[in-house]
């Protein structure tokens, strides 16, 4: 009986993870990273360490509900019988949630055309979601929040809401921005684009919430966009707050 040697298949993951205890996604030496986590036991099932290409690197204490990632297999194992098999062995922090096999030219960073991000802000002190959310004490205008988000739709150099010099273009198109709320005694503020810069997302939160609090007006993040300096925006928020929400392809 002849027996059909499997060929190379393009696996891809969604993952969820709580990034409360991980030094963010991708794998570094002498520290807990979700990347880390997923290839020792990648390795050990698989035979080998496959190379993991994922659709956003988080950083240390940031949440995913549907990081992407995919990576080459020659196993017999199919895509859900990996998942499972990764379930049962994963820390309770990180969770495969859909598992499939995609075509082989598939790339989970660069045929993304949209990531949505949330960031979610206590109103009031709260024990349950001190580590998920982050408490903000004063007083915000939703309102004048929203007209400055407003105001971030469209193709716009963010050079001035990221933490560093980047090597890519700092041209982003940003399809959706809004202001939601989140129960209990929370808002969320939502932020869907191409892509964004290192610690885009938490600089704009933290910049929303100077205008939410009156400390500027919505008109400044024009102002603050055009400039392309940094020390024009408002302070980086936690990262306790910030959640990968989901990538579209």
């Amino acid at each position: 009986m002849n027996e059909r040697r499997p060929g190379v298949r393009n696996i891809r993951l969604v993952i969820e993870y709580d990034g409360t205890d991980f030094c963010g996604w991708q794998r570094q030496p002498k520290v807990r990273t979700v990347e880390g986590e997923i290839l020792n036991l990648l390795r050990d099932l698989l035979g080998f360490e496959p190379e993991i290409i994922a659709a956003a690197r988080t950083d240390s204490g940031v949440h995913a509900l549907g990081q992407v990632i995919n990576f080459s297999s020659i196993s017999q194992m199919s895509p859900a019988e990996l998942a499972r098999a990764l379930n049962a062995l994963l820390p309770p922090d990180v969770r495969i949630i859909e598992s499939q096999e995609v075509p082989l030219a598939f790339n989970a960073r660069f045929d993304a055309i949209a990531r949505t991000y949330r960031y979610e802000i206590a109103t009031r002190p709260t024990s349950i979601w001190r580590r998920y959310r982050w408490f903000v004490k004063w007083q915000l205008d939703v309102e004048t929040m929203q007209q400055a988000m407003d105001s971030l739709i469209g193709d716009y150099d963010f050079s001035a809401f990221t933490s560093k010099d980047e090597e890519r273009s700092p041209w982003i198109s940003m399809k959706e921005a809004r202001v939601e709320p989140v129960q209990p005694a929370g808002i969320a503020l939502v932020f869907s684009a191409n892509r964004f810069l290192r610690k885009m997302v938490r600089m704009l939160t933290g910049t929303l919430v100077e205008v939410g609090r009156g400390k500027l007006v919505p008109e400044a993040i024009y102002d603050i966009l055009a400039s392309r300096d940094r020390s024009r925006a408002g302070p980086c928020a936690p990262p306790h707050g910030l959640y990968l929400v989901n990538v579209d392809y």
